[in-house]
Protein backbone atom coordinates (compact mmCIF):
# COMPACT_ATOMS: atom_id res chain seq x y z
CA UNK A 1 0.00 0.00 0.00
CA UNK A 2 1.44 3.37 -1.04
CA UNK A 3 1.00 6.25 1.45
CA UNK A 4 0.87 10.00 1.02
CA UNK A 5 3.15 12.28 3.02
CA UNK A 6 0.25 13.35 5.31
CA UNK A 7 -0.55 9.71 6.07
CA UNK A 8 3.12 9.12 6.91
CA UNK A 9 3.05 11.94 9.47
CA UNK A 10 -0.07 10.55 11.14
CA UNK A 11 1.50 7.07 11.24
CA UNK A 12 4.68 8.51 12.76
CA UNK A 13 2.76 10.30 15.53
CA UNK A 14 0.90 7.09 16.38
CA UNK A 15 4.11 5.04 16.45
CA UNK A 16 5.90 7.48 18.73
CA UNK A 17 3.24 6.96 21.40
CA UNK A 18 3.70 3.20 21.49
CA UNK A 19 7.44 2.65 21.16
CA UNK A 20 9.69 1.73 24.09
CA UNK A 21 11.81 4.70 25.25
CA UNK A 22 15.21 3.35 24.15
CA UNK A 23 13.94 2.24 20.75
CA UNK A 24 11.87 5.42 20.42
CA UNK A 25 14.98 7.57 20.72
CA UNK A 26 16.64 5.79 17.78
CA UNK A 27 13.46 5.82 15.69
CA UNK A 28 12.62 9.49 16.31
CA UNK A 29 16.10 10.55 15.29
CA UNK A 30 15.94 8.62 12.05
CA UNK A 31 12.35 8.83 10.93
CA UNK A 32 11.34 12.26 12.15
CA UNK A 33 14.34 13.91 10.48
CA UNK A 34 13.81 11.85 7.37
CA UNK A 35 10.19 12.87 6.93
CA UNK A 36 10.82 16.48 7.91
CA UNK A 37 13.63 16.82 5.40
CA UNK A 38 11.82 15.09 2.58
CA UNK A 39 8.69 17.20 3.09
CA UNK A 40 10.61 20.25 1.86
CA UNK A 41 13.07 18.74 -0.58
CA UNK A 42 11.88 15.55 -2.24
CA UNK A 43 9.14 13.00 -2.70
CA UNK A 44 8.83 9.85 -0.61
CA UNK A 45 6.95 6.65 -1.43
CA UNK A 46 6.11 4.02 1.17
CA UNK A 47 5.25 0.39 0.50
CA UNK A 48 3.33 -0.99 3.48
CA UNK A 49 2.62 -4.71 3.73
CA UNK A 50 0.49 -4.19 6.84
CA UNK A 51 3.28 -5.40 9.09
CA UNK A 52 6.51 -3.94 7.69
CA UNK A 53 7.24 -1.03 5.39
CA UNK A 54 9.79 0.31 2.90
CA UNK A 55 10.59 3.94 2.13
CA UNK A 56 11.86 5.07 -1.29
CA UNK A 57 13.36 8.54 -1.75
CA UNK A 58 13.31 10.38 -5.06
CA UNK A 59 16.36 12.35 -3.88
CA UNK A 60 19.31 10.06 -4.56
CA UNK A 61 17.00 7.48 -6.16
CA UNK A 62 17.31 5.03 -3.30
CA UNK A 63 15.76 2.79 -0.71
CA UNK A 64 16.00 4.85 2.47
CA UNK A 65 14.05 2.84 5.02
CA UNK A 66 13.53 -0.83 5.94
CA UNK A 67 11.08 -1.38 8.81
CA UNK A 68 10.31 -5.08 9.48
CA UNK A 69 7.61 -3.85 11.84
CA UNK A 70 5.81 -0.54 11.37
CA UNK A 71 6.76 0.52 14.91
CA UNK A 72 10.37 -0.68 14.66
CA UNK A 73 13.57 1.19 13.99
CA UNK A 74 15.08 1.46 10.54
CA UNK A 75 17.57 -1.32 9.79
CA UNK A 76 19.28 0.97 7.28
CA UNK A 77 21.46 3.83 8.49
CA UNK A 78 20.19 7.33 7.72
CA UNK A 79 22.28 10.45 8.25
CA UNK A 80 21.03 12.30 11.38
CA UNK A 81 21.78 15.57 9.53
CA UNK A 82 19.86 14.54 6.44
CA UNK A 83 18.18 17.92 5.99
CA UNK A 84 21.57 19.64 5.75
CA UNK A 85 22.87 16.86 3.50
CA UNK A 86 20.04 17.32 1.02
CA UNK A 87 20.38 21.10 0.98
CA UNK A 88 24.06 20.67 0.13
CA UNK A 89 23.23 18.06 -2.54
CA UNK A 90 25.49 15.50 -0.91
CA UNK A 91 25.40 11.74 -1.46
CA UNK A 92 25.58 11.03 2.30
CA UNK A 93 21.87 10.51 3.03
CA UNK A 94 22.20 6.83 3.90
CA UNK A 95 20.09 3.89 2.73
CA UNK A 96 20.84 1.70 -0.31
CA UNK A 97 22.45 3.35 -3.34
CA UNK A 98 23.76 2.62 -6.84
CA UNK A 99 27.28 3.61 -7.90
CA UNK A 100 29.67 2.67 -10.68
CA UNK A 101 33.08 1.06 -10.20
CA UNK A 102 36.06 0.90 -10.27
CA UNK A 103 36.22 3.33 -7.39
CA UNK A 104 39.80 4.29 -8.23
CA UNK A 105 38.85 5.58 -11.69
CA UNK A 106 35.68 7.50 -10.82
CA UNK A 107 36.04 8.65 -7.19
CA UNK A 108 39.70 9.68 -6.83
CA UNK A 109 40.80 12.92 -8.50
CA UNK A 110 44.38 11.63 -8.29
CA UNK A 111 43.87 7.91 -8.96
CA UNK A 112 47.54 7.09 -9.44
CA UNK A 113 48.25 7.92 -5.79
CA UNK A 114 44.76 7.28 -4.38
CA UNK A 115 44.19 10.88 -3.23
CA UNK A 116 41.35 13.44 -3.19
CA UNK A 117 38.36 11.12 -2.94
CA UNK A 118 35.09 12.71 -4.03
CA UNK A 119 31.73 11.31 -5.10
CA UNK A 120 30.62 12.84 -8.43
CA UNK A 121 27.39 14.76 -7.79
CA UNK A 122 26.10 13.83 -11.23
CA UNK A 123 26.18 10.17 -10.16
CA UNK A 124 24.96 10.60 -6.60
CA UNK A 125 22.65 12.24 -5.68
CA UNK A 126 22.17 12.77 -9.47
CA UNK A 127 18.77 14.16 -10.51
CA UNK A 128 16.41 11.27 -10.06
CA UNK A 129 12.70 11.61 -10.78
CA UNK A 130 9.85 9.19 -10.15
CA UNK A 131 8.62 7.92 -13.52
CA UNK A 132 5.84 5.66 -12.31
CA UNK A 133 4.47 4.07 -9.15
CA UNK A 134 1.84 1.63 -7.91
CA UNK A 135 0.89 0.19 -4.53
CA UNK A 136 3.93 -2.12 -4.58
CA UNK A 137 6.42 -0.72 -7.09
CA UNK A 138 8.00 2.45 -8.39
CA UNK A 139 10.66 3.56 -10.88
CA UNK A 140 13.21 6.37 -10.69
CA UNK A 141 15.54 7.59 -13.41
CA UNK A 142 18.30 10.14 -13.90
CA UNK A 143 20.67 11.22 -16.61
CA UNK A 144 24.29 11.77 -15.56
CA UNK A 145 27.83 12.47 -16.72
CA UNK A 146 30.85 10.71 -15.27
CA UNK A 147 34.56 11.32 -15.80
CA UNK A 148 37.18 8.60 -15.65
CA UNK A 149 39.88 10.43 -13.69
CA UNK A 150 42.58 8.06 -14.89
CA UNK A 151 41.91 8.25 -18.65
CA UNK A 152 40.25 11.70 -18.54
CA UNK A 153 37.51 10.23 -20.71
CA UNK A 154 33.97 11.38 -19.95
CA UNK A 155 30.70 9.54 -20.62
CA UNK A 156 27.07 10.60 -20.60
CA UNK A 157 24.59 8.07 -19.35
CA UNK A 158 21.27 7.22 -17.74
CA UNK A 159 20.34 5.18 -14.67
CA UNK A 160 16.91 3.64 -14.16
CA UNK A 161 16.07 1.89 -10.88
CA UNK A 162 12.91 -0.18 -10.43
CA UNK A 163 11.82 -0.98 -6.86
CA UNK A 164 9.30 -3.73 -6.15
CA UNK A 165 7.98 -4.91 -2.80
CA UNK A 166 8.74 -8.60 -2.45
CA UNK A 167 7.57 -11.56 -0.40
CA UNK A 168 10.25 -13.64 1.31
CA UNK A 169 11.48 -16.63 -0.75
CA UNK A 170 11.39 -18.93 2.29
CA UNK A 171 8.71 -18.97 4.97
CA UNK A 172 10.15 -17.86 8.32
CA UNK A 173 7.25 -16.70 10.51
CA UNK A 174 9.40 -13.71 11.55
CA UNK A 175 8.53 -10.04 10.99
CA UNK A 176 10.11 -8.83 7.77
CA UNK A 177 10.06 -6.50 4.79
CA UNK A 178 11.47 -7.27 1.36
CA UNK A 179 12.31 -5.47 -1.86
CA UNK A 180 13.69 -6.24 -5.30
CA UNK A 181 15.76 -3.65 -7.15
CA UNK A 182 16.46 -3.76 -10.88
CA UNK A 183 19.30 -1.42 -11.85
CA UNK A 184 19.60 -0.54 -15.53
CA UNK A 185 22.48 1.76 -16.48
CA UNK A 186 23.62 2.92 -19.92
CA UNK A 187 26.84 4.81 -20.68
CA UNK A 188 26.88 6.19 -24.21
CA UNK A 189 30.38 4.97 -25.01
CA UNK A 190 31.24 1.40 -26.07
CA UNK A 191 33.76 -1.00 -24.58
CA UNK A 192 33.96 0.45 -21.07
CA UNK A 193 35.42 -1.76 -18.32
CA UNK A 194 32.97 -0.87 -15.56
CA UNK A 195 30.58 -2.55 -13.13
CA UNK A 196 27.48 -1.50 -11.30
CA UNK A 197 27.89 -1.28 -7.55
CA UNK A 198 25.16 -1.76 -4.92
CA UNK A 199 25.89 -0.42 -1.42
CA UNK A 200 23.60 -0.69 1.62
CA UNK A 201 24.40 1.34 4.72
CA UNK A 202 23.56 -0.40 8.01
CA UNK A 203 23.28 0.70 11.65
CA UNK A 204 25.61 -0.36 14.45
CA UNK A 205 25.51 -0.18 18.23
CA UNK A 206 29.16 0.89 18.30
CA UNK A 207 31.94 -0.72 20.33
CA UNK A 208 29.59 -1.99 23.05
CA UNK A 209 27.09 -3.53 20.62
CA UNK A 210 28.78 -4.27 17.27
CA UNK A 211 27.08 -5.93 14.36
CA UNK A 212 28.37 -8.87 12.33
CA UNK A 213 28.57 -9.17 8.56
CA UNK A 214 28.11 -12.79 7.47
CA UNK A 215 29.30 -13.93 4.04
CA UNK A 216 28.82 -17.62 3.14
CA UNK A 217 31.93 -19.02 1.44
CA UNK A 218 33.52 -22.18 0.16
CA UNK A 219 35.94 -24.11 2.36
CA UNK A 220 39.32 -22.44 3.00
CA UNK A 221 38.40 -19.01 1.67
CA UNK A 222 40.96 -16.20 1.35
CA UNK A 223 39.31 -12.88 2.29
CA UNK A 224 40.99 -9.70 1.09
CA UNK A 225 41.71 -6.50 3.05
CA UNK A 226 40.99 -3.58 0.73
CA UNK A 227 42.45 -0.65 2.67
CA UNK A 228 44.86 -2.10 5.20
CA UNK A 229 45.22 -5.46 6.88
CA UNK A 230 42.13 -6.29 8.95
CA UNK A 231 43.11 -7.39 12.50
CA UNK A 232 42.16 -10.85 13.73
CA UNK A 233 39.80 -9.40 16.33
CA UNK A 234 37.69 -7.93 13.50
CA UNK A 235 37.67 -10.84 11.05
CA UNK A 236 36.94 -14.54 11.54
CA UNK A 237 37.38 -17.08 8.75
CA UNK A 238 35.24 -20.15 9.42
CA UNK A 239 34.78 -23.32 7.36
CA UNK A 240 31.60 -22.12 5.64
CA UNK A 241 31.58 -18.35 6.17
CA UNK A 242 33.50 -15.20 6.94
CA UNK A 243 32.43 -12.89 9.80
CA UNK A 244 33.39 -9.20 9.90
CA UNK A 245 32.91 -6.83 12.85
CA UNK A 246 30.92 -3.60 12.31
CA UNK A 247 31.51 -1.25 15.26
CA UNK A 248 31.94 2.01 13.26
CA UNK A 249 35.08 2.82 15.24
CA UNK A 250 37.86 2.28 12.67
CA UNK A 251 38.09 2.19 8.88
CA UNK A 252 38.51 -1.25 7.32
CA UNK A 253 37.14 -2.89 4.20
CA UNK A 254 36.68 -6.59 3.51
CA UNK A 255 36.29 -8.24 0.11
CA UNK A 256 35.58 -11.82 -0.98
CA UNK A 257 37.02 -13.21 -4.20
CA UNK A 258 34.59 -14.77 -6.73
CA UNK A 259 36.64 -17.96 -6.39
CA UNK A 260 35.43 -18.27 -2.77
CA UNK A 261 31.72 -17.72 -3.50
CA UNK A 262 29.11 -20.49 -3.68
CA UNK A 263 27.14 -19.27 -6.71
CA UNK A 264 24.46 -21.92 -6.25
CA UNK A 265 23.26 -19.99 -3.19
CA UNK A 266 21.37 -16.75 -4.10
CA UNK A 267 21.99 -15.10 -0.68
CA UNK A 268 25.42 -13.50 -0.90
CA UNK A 269 25.84 -11.38 2.25
CA UNK A 270 24.01 -10.67 5.50
CA UNK A 271 24.22 -8.46 8.57
CA UNK A 272 23.15 -9.36 12.11
CA UNK A 273 22.83 -6.84 14.94
CA UNK A 274 21.57 -7.04 18.50
CA UNK A 275 19.43 -3.93 18.74
CA UNK A 276 20.89 -1.74 21.52
CA UNK A 277 18.80 -1.63 24.73
CA UNK A 278 16.50 -4.33 23.35
CA UNK A 279 16.19 -8.11 23.36
CA UNK A 280 15.55 -8.08 19.62
CA UNK A 281 17.99 -8.80 16.83
CA UNK A 282 17.92 -7.42 13.30
CA UNK A 283 18.98 -9.16 10.10
CA UNK A 284 19.50 -7.86 6.57
CA UNK A 285 20.04 -10.37 3.76
CA UNK A 286 21.21 -9.36 0.28
CA UNK A 287 20.65 -11.71 -2.65
CA UNK A 288 21.73 -11.58 -6.28
CA UNK A 289 22.89 -13.80 -9.11
CA UNK A 290 24.12 -10.78 -11.10
CA UNK A 291 27.66 -10.44 -9.73
CA UNK A 292 31.05 -11.13 -11.37
CA UNK A 293 31.95 -14.83 -11.55
CA UNK A 294 35.71 -14.46 -11.99
CA UNK A 295 38.64 -12.03 -11.75
CA UNK A 296 38.21 -10.87 -15.35
CA UNK A 297 34.67 -9.55 -14.86
CA UNK A 298 35.43 -6.89 -12.22
CA UNK A 299 37.91 -3.99 -12.07
CA UNK A 300 37.46 -2.61 -8.54
CA UNK A 301 41.05 -2.99 -7.32
CA UNK A 302 42.11 -2.45 -3.71
CA UNK A 303 44.25 0.34 -2.29
CA UNK A 304 46.22 -2.21 -0.30
CA UNK A 305 47.31 -4.29 -3.32
CA UNK A 306 46.00 -2.85 -6.63
CA UNK A 307 47.88 -5.39 -8.76
CA UNK A 308 46.58 -8.41 -6.88
CA UNK A 309 43.23 -10.24 -6.72
CA UNK A 310 39.83 -8.54 -6.68
CA UNK A 311 36.87 -9.13 -4.35
CA UNK A 312 33.28 -8.76 -5.56
CA UNK A 313 31.35 -9.13 -2.27
CA UNK A 314 32.49 -6.33 0.02
CA UNK A 315 31.85 -4.80 3.44
CA UNK A 316 32.99 -1.50 4.90
CA UNK A 317 33.38 -0.44 8.54
CA UNK A 318 33.55 3.34 8.96
CA UNK A 319 34.63 5.38 11.96
CA UNK A 320 32.47 7.80 13.99
CA UNK A 321 34.22 11.17 14.46
CA UNK A 322 31.17 12.88 16.02
CA UNK A 323 30.25 10.55 18.89
CA UNK A 324 27.79 9.85 20.39
CA UNK A 325 26.37 9.97 16.84
CA UNK A 326 27.35 6.66 15.26
CA UNK A 327 28.32 6.31 11.63
CA UNK A 328 27.52 3.43 9.27
CA UNK A 329 28.69 0.06 8.09
CA UNK A 330 28.10 -1.17 4.56
CA UNK A 331 27.27 -4.42 2.79
CA UNK A 332 28.14 -4.20 -0.90
CA UNK A 333 27.95 -6.13 -4.15
CA UNK A 334 29.92 -5.47 -7.30
CA UNK A 335 27.37 -6.10 -10.05
CA UNK A 336 27.70 -7.67 -13.48
CA UNK A 337 30.17 -6.31 -15.99
CA UNK A 338 28.79 -3.81 -18.50
CA UNK A 339 28.30 -5.14 -22.05
CA UNK A 340 28.53 -3.22 -25.32
CA UNK A 341 25.14 -3.08 -27.02
CA UNK A 342 24.36 -0.74 -29.97
CA UNK A 343 27.54 1.29 -29.50
CA UNK A 344 26.89 1.88 -25.77
CA UNK A 345 28.01 0.19 -22.55
CA UNK A 346 25.05 -1.36 -20.74
CA UNK A 347 24.88 -2.70 -17.19
CA UNK A 348 21.77 -4.45 -15.91
CA UNK A 349 21.49 -6.27 -12.58
CA UNK A 350 18.79 -7.46 -10.20
CA UNK A 351 19.20 -7.82 -6.45
CA UNK A 352 16.98 -8.26 -3.40
CA UNK A 353 17.08 -7.07 0.21
CA UNK A 354 15.16 -8.61 3.10
CA UNK A 355 15.07 -7.16 6.59
CA UNK A 356 14.01 -9.14 9.68
CA UNK A 357 13.41 -8.33 13.34
CA UNK A 358 12.99 -10.96 16.04
CA UNK A 359 14.55 -12.82 18.94
CA UNK A 360 18.10 -14.12 18.67
CA UNK A 361 16.88 -17.67 18.06
CA UNK A 362 14.47 -16.48 15.37
CA UNK A 363 17.13 -14.48 13.56
CA UNK A 364 19.65 -17.34 13.70
CA UNK A 365 16.99 -19.63 12.26
CA UNK A 366 16.25 -17.19 9.42
CA UNK A 367 19.92 -16.78 8.47
CA UNK A 368 20.35 -20.56 8.38
CA UNK A 369 17.52 -20.80 5.85
CA UNK A 370 19.24 -18.28 3.60
CA UNK A 371 22.91 -19.17 4.14
CA UNK A 372 22.87 -22.77 5.40
CA UNK A 373 25.14 -21.75 8.30
CA UNK A 374 24.28 -23.64 11.49
CA UNK A 375 26.54 -21.81 13.90
CA UNK A 376 27.56 -18.35 12.59
CA UNK A 377 30.29 -16.44 14.40
CA UNK A 378 28.84 -13.30 16.01
CA UNK A 379 30.87 -10.42 17.39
Amino acid sequence: MKRTFHELLLCLEKNLKTLKPSIKWMTIILKEQLISALKEHTELIEFDSGEGSLLISEYGGRLLGMFPQNDSLNLLWVNPNIKKVIKERSWETGGERYWISPERDFFYKKPEIWQEWACPQSLDPANYEFLASSDSSCTVSSGFFILNQRTKQGSNGEITRQFRELKEPVSTGVSYCGIEILDDCILYRPGLKVNGWSLSQVISGGIKSPGTVIIPTKLISKPISYFELIPDDRLKVMDDHVAFRIDVDAIYKLAIRPEDIDFERPAKIGYILKIPDSENYGLIVKLSDDIPKNQFECFDVSIDHPDSEIGVIQSYNSESPFKPNLNFGEIELQLSLFKTIDNASHGKAKHQLFGYLGTKDEILSVQEKYFGIKDPYLF
